[in-house]
This record gives structure tokens, sequence and C-alpha cells, in this order.
């Protein structure tokens, strides 16, 4: 059938109830048949028309009236579609179709509530529609009830097993759950059902992602890439695996196509920003940084990531502001262990003379360490203060200056005035690096002192005895070694380093003596090689007992743990040993440090590369120790 696309088709009554299009006699129902084909074959215009046509001569035609509907909802003119469905139905209150249809409308437009009980309808009057079991699905979900959303994928697998849209949702309801080998497995059925399926591609390399499977996950994506080579989601979640691993260039490469194709993708900003922050590439990183919050204003990623930019900058004034953010963010939230209280937070515009203050540690023991430096400040304000901290750190803080009372997280305590938590403390007192205050000063009983000295000195005289160590050198210098910080902390595959390239690097002529608690069974085995290093690991029973060791050693060499903080606090001469891209709080490019006099920064020169700090360190030794 051909047109003029000048003339406007007509069609005519005829007194026989057929009607007459374009010189051809045809029932309605043949004419919405050709109109359903010709918009199968492309013809959408043509089509709208004589549909329009036979409304005319018959509102109430219920083909027409859905046909008119699904073109509406395919040009998402949702309000017109259920108009027309709305039709359909008074004709044919029992089509399953025209509710499936219904449906899709109200899940369009976020009504999943009368999506669910449109897809009620339909699967009353045909019990075997697979694909509205389906989608279903996809409603509950929306509402939050998982259970019964994985309940009609399971249905729909049921009644078709080759229905890859029912096995992706399936995997996707795993996948929420953290369930990631069941969604995984329902991802790879999905995939071999449907090969060019790029969204199961994407969400298997997503979950491989989440089990660390990294290699997997890249493969993955590499499938969804070749399907989709033009989704800026894909180029930017495999970027987040190559940057996991460690491959700069590559997650460079797909955070910048990501942008390429998406130029608003705050997400592709703030974590291009990471990967040039962890290169020291500072000012382009915080450049991604406000790129993300231009487009973006609340995303607590790159609200977070600033700030510690802005913090490694020296830029304290913005960065502590920035540095709240660690209560707002998800993520954060556990590791820094955000708290509330039925009473005031405490800023510096509050008067605290006669006030009780409640301050909390947060993060790890270093920090509590480090920032309790800021407690004599408020008492000379005159606060009560009142600290809590955590169990490790309650032998360790028992005469910890600036401290009215000490508790710990297990202790309860009501009467305060106002809380803050520990690390707010510099933003508070408008930290820069000129007005540090100075380090704690700890008090270790004597008798424990006492107790260790006893106790190194009887290790030396064990070694001299033994001719392990010469009887005649008595000044031999102890240096503590620690060179693994815990294994659960999310860097320390950066800031640890392995115990045998770091022996490599130790004269001979000292004695060494392990200042950490957790020895592996392997650094073990290595440590009873050698004579001059002495594992009294076992001996450290909490940090008052390793703050005890530590003061009989005249160096520390230390990663980026607490102890370096404990150290450093002490007054201990202490090498500190840093990543390429350390914590921000060590600044940049320089040796020493303004939290610390007394400690000496060596920095990796290339990620995951400790050589050259390690043979500073050595060159350190040998001439000026």
């Amino acid at each position: 059938m051909s047109v003029n696309s000048n003339e406007t088709p007509r069609l005519s009554k005829l007194a026989d109830g057929y009607f007459l299009f374009e010189g051809e006699k045809l029932t309605l129902n043949a004419l919405s048949d050709r109109a359903l084909l010709l918009h199968k074959n492309g013809n959408l215009q043509l089509a709208i028309t004589i549909h329009t046509l036979i409304l005319q001569e018959e509102p109430r035609h219920q083909s027409s009236l859905h046909a008119m509907g699904l073109i509406a909802l395919n040009n998402n003119e949702l309000e017109n579609s259920l108009d027309f469905l709305n039709k359909a139905l008074d004709v044919a209150p029992d089509n399953a179709v025209l509710y499936y249809d219904r449906a899709l409308i109200f899940q369009k437009q976020g009504e999943h509530s009368a999506a669910v009980k449109n897809y009620d309808l339909a699967l009353f009057l045909n019990k075997t529609y697979t694909v509205a079991y389906s989608n279903r699905g996809i409603a509950l979900e929306a509402l939050g009830e998982a259970p019964l959303a994985l309940a009609n994928y399971e249905r729909a697998i049921c009644l078709d097993p080759t229905f890859a849209s029912a096995w992706y949702n399936r995997g996707n309801i795993y996948k929420s759950s953290s369930l990631f080998e069941q969604a995984i497995r329902c991802y790879v059925v999905a995939t071999k059902l449907k090969p060019d399926f790029w969204e199961a591609f994407t969400n298997l390399g997503l979950s491989h992602y989440a089990l660390k499977s990294f290699s997997k996950a890249l493969i993955a994506y590499d499938q969804a890439l070749l399907l989709q080579p033009d989704f800026a989601i894909i180029h930017y979640n495999r970027a987040n695996v190559c940057r996991t691993i460690g491959d700069t260039q590559q997650a460079l490469a797909g955070y910048d196509r990501a942008i390429e194709l998406e130029p608003k993708f705050a997400a592709a900003f703030a974590n291009r920003g990471l990967v040039r922050k962890d290169l020291n590439q500072f000012v382009a990183a915080k450049d991604d940084y406000f790129a993300a919050l231009s487009f973006e204003p609340k995303l607590l990623e790159a609200q977070w990531n600033l700030s510690i930019v802005q913090l490694m900058l020296g830029n304290w004034t913005s960065g502590w502001d920035g540095y709240e953010m660690r209560f707002e963010h998800n993520e954060l939230k556990d590791s820094v262990g955000v708290r509330s209280f039925n009473k005031p937070r405490w800023s510096r515009a509050l008067p605290l003379n006669g006030k009780r203050i409640l301050i909390y540690c947060e993060q790890g023991l270093g920090d509590a360490i480090q920032f309790s430096r800021y407690l004599p400040l408020l008492t000379q304000q005159g606060a009560y203060v009142i600290l809590e901290a955590p169990p490790a750190l309650k032998n360790l803080f028992q005469k910890l200056n600036g401290v009215s009372q000490l508790i710990t997280s297990e202790d309860s305590v009501d009467e305060f005035d106002y809380f803050c938590p520990l690390l707010s403390l510099p933003r508070e007192f408008q930290t820069t690096p000129e007005t540090i205050p100075e380090p704690s000063e700890i008090r270790i009983e004597q008798a424990l002192l006492s107790r260790w000295q006893k106790r190194i000195n009887s290790a030396d005289v064990s070694r001299k005895s033994s001719g392990l160590v010469s009887p005649n050198n008595a000044n031999t210098k102890r240096i503590g070694l620690v060179w693994r910080g815990n294994p659960k902390h999310t860097n320390d595959h950066n800031r640890s380093l392995s115990l045998g390239e770091l022996i490599k690097h130790l004269p001979e002529e000292f004695m060494y003596y392990v200042v950490q608690k957790e020895i592996s069974d392997s650094d073990g085995l290595i440590l009873s090689k050698y004579s001059n290093i002495i594992n009294l690991s076992s001996e450290l029973f909490d940090l008052t007992d390793t703050a005890s060791l530590c003061l009989q050693m005249d160096l520390v060499i230390c990663v980026d743990t607490s102890v370096a903080h404990l150290c450093a606090t002490l007054n201990i001469s202490t090498y500190l040993l840093l990543p390429f891209s350390p914590d921000w709080r060590w600044l940049l490019e320089r040796a020493d440090s303004p939290w610390y006099p007394n400690i000496k920064l060596f920095r990796q020169s290339a990620p995951a590369d400790w050589s050259k700090p390690l043979l500073n360190i050595q060159k350190q030794l040998e001439t000026s120790f």
C-alpha cells in the first residue's frame, strides 16, 4: 500500500458494513491489522493515521485503542497512553495483555504499587504469563519486597527456563543482597541464553569485582564493551577494577573515555581524582573533585576526597571543613565510628568554662594517640574532659594530660554538657601546619618500665654470652622494627612491606627488636634465622607493653601504623617508611613532620617500590646513627 504524502488517507463506510480505504474494501479489524503491520515495518505515521481513522468511525475499537496506547507509551506520552488503555479495558475487561501494558505505564511513572495490582490482574487472567511474573518482580523489588520479587523471577524461570531476562533479574536480587556467587550463576545463564545481553555482562563484572575476582570482572566488562562500546558506565566500572589492581594508566583511560561519552559523569570525575591522587597529581585531582561537585554538589565521595587533598596540600582551613564529611559517607561511617548523643555537639563558639565535655576516640589507635594532644587545650578553657577511648588504650591513657575522666567504649556516661569527636578538634581549634599543639605527654608506670628494661638487658646479655654479639661492644644500639600493620586496614597493602626486604637493608652491627604485636608464621620462620633480631612479640599484651619496649630502643623503624604515633609521641627517634601516596597527615615532599619533631620520613619515589626509602635508611644507619 502506498499513499501520496500530500494527501490525507480517507476511510468511507459502505452500506454492507465494510469500509473503503484507498480503493480497497476492508473490515475495521482487517484495517487495524494492516496498521499494526505498517507499524512493525517502520511506517509509524501511516499506522497512526489509520488507527485514528478507525477510532473516528468506531471509538470503542479495542485493537486500535490498544495500538494507540502502545504507540503513546513508546513515545513516553504516559498519560495519553493510559487514557487509550483504559478505554480499551472498558471494551475488553478480561484482556490480560491490557492490564500488563497498563502496569508498564505505572512502572514508568514510579507508581509501583499500582503496577503490581495490574500485574496481579494480568496473572489472574493468564497464570502462565511469563513476562508478567518477571516484571511484577521488578515492581516488587522497587517496593522493597525482595523475597516476593525473587519468587516471581523463579516462577517465570519455571515457566520458561530460557527466559534470559528473568535469570538476569534474579541475579540482580542476589547482587543487591550481596549474594554474589548466586548472582554470578544467574548472570552466566542469562548471557548464555542471550549472548548480546550487555547488561548481564556488566552486572556479572560488578559481582566478580565485589568478590575481588578482578581478572574475571575485566573479562565480563570487556565483553560488555564489545556489545556496547559507547556506554560510559561500562568504561567507568572497568576503570574501577583497574584502579583497584593498581593499573593506573588503564584506569585513567577508562575514566577519560567515560567522561568523553558522558561529560557530566560526576562519579567518573571523582574516581579519576582518586587515581590522580594516588599518582601524587594533587592539583589535577583537586580539579577533578571540583568538576564532580559542579555536576553533583552533594556527591559525598568527592567532598570527602577533596578534603583529603586539601589537607595533604596544607590547605587545612578548607580541608578540616570537608573532613567532617566522614560522618555523612555511608562507607566511612562504620570505620570512623559515627556516634549520636542526646546532647549538643561542641564547637568553638560554645564556652567551656565549668562544662563537662565528652570526647570520643574514632578511627584507629594511632589517630587517638596523635590527636590526644588537643585535650589539654580543652582543660585550659576550664572544661572537665571525659575521654572515651578504645579498651586497647585504657592502660596507656591512664595518666594522659588533659583528661579529667577516662572511660572506655564499654562504659556508659550520662552527665556531660557537650560531646565532640576527637578528630574534629583540629577544626574547632582552626589548626594550621604552623599551629599544631605539642604531642601528648604519655606517662608509663615506672614498675613496668623497669621490668622491660630488665627484660631487654637480659636479652642483650644472653646474646653476648652466647657469642652472637661481641661482649666488648657494650653500647650496641637497639633498633625497634615494625614492617606490617593491621592486615584488615584498607590501605595495608600499600603501607606494609615484606620482612625479608627490610632485613636486607639492616646493618649487622645493631641489635634489632620486633616491636609489633602480630607476627605471621612465615615472618616468625624468617626471624628465627637471624641472631641479631629478638622477637618479643608474644610478650606484648597491650600498648603499654609496646610503649615500654619502645622506650628501651635508641631508634624505631616503622611503617605507618599506631606504633609510629606511639613512638613519636613518646619522643623516641623514629624513622617512618611512607608509601608513594601517603596518608594526608604526612603532607608532601618533606622529610620531617610538623606533628612530631623527632620523626624522619622516608618516602617511596614510585608506587610499591620500597627500595629507595630502605636504601636511604640503610645509609642513615651506616653513616649518621
